[in-house]
């Protein structure tokens, strides 16, 4: 959800947003619940597919933005590359909150996960520009 709703706020900006799992399985489509809810929001994870997060993506990566701090640590520990450009979305929006995962929650766990990430990626867009 984070990919999509990251992408509509950066069409304009020649960025490109990509998004990868830590624990990912590759290929697997999105929940059914992630795929209402940002159809909901006028976007698409229709053709999107898990994949794992890798050396390569952190290589070509100007920015890394986890959902949790678990997500970021574990990133350092993996990639050591990555210090100087992982931050967790709370953190680079100012807002210091970890945003929770709703992966085998309800609809509305879904729907509060992407009402959070939006908010907290527009914040975070001002500074892409």
């Amino acid at each position: 959800m984070a990919e999509v709703i990251a992408s509509g706020m950066a069409e304009n900006e020649g960025i490109l947003i990509s998004s990868a799992g830590l624990l990912a399985w590759d290929g697997a489509p999105a929940s059914p619940e992630a795929v209402e809810c940002v159809r909901n929001r006028g976007l698409s994870l229709e053709n999107h597919r898990a994949r794992t997060l890798t050396q390569d993506m952190v290589n070509s990566a100007d920015l890394i933005l986890t959902m949790t701090k678990a997500h970021k640590e574990y990133i350092f520990g993996t990639f050591a590359d990555a210090l100087k450009k992982t931050y967790t979305i709370s953190e680079y929006s100012g807002s210091g909150r970890d945003i929770g995962d709703p992966y085998r929650l309800d609809y509305a766990a879904y729907e509060q996960c992407a009402g959070e990430l939006a908010r907290l990626l527009k914040i975070a867009s001002t500074r892409w520009k």
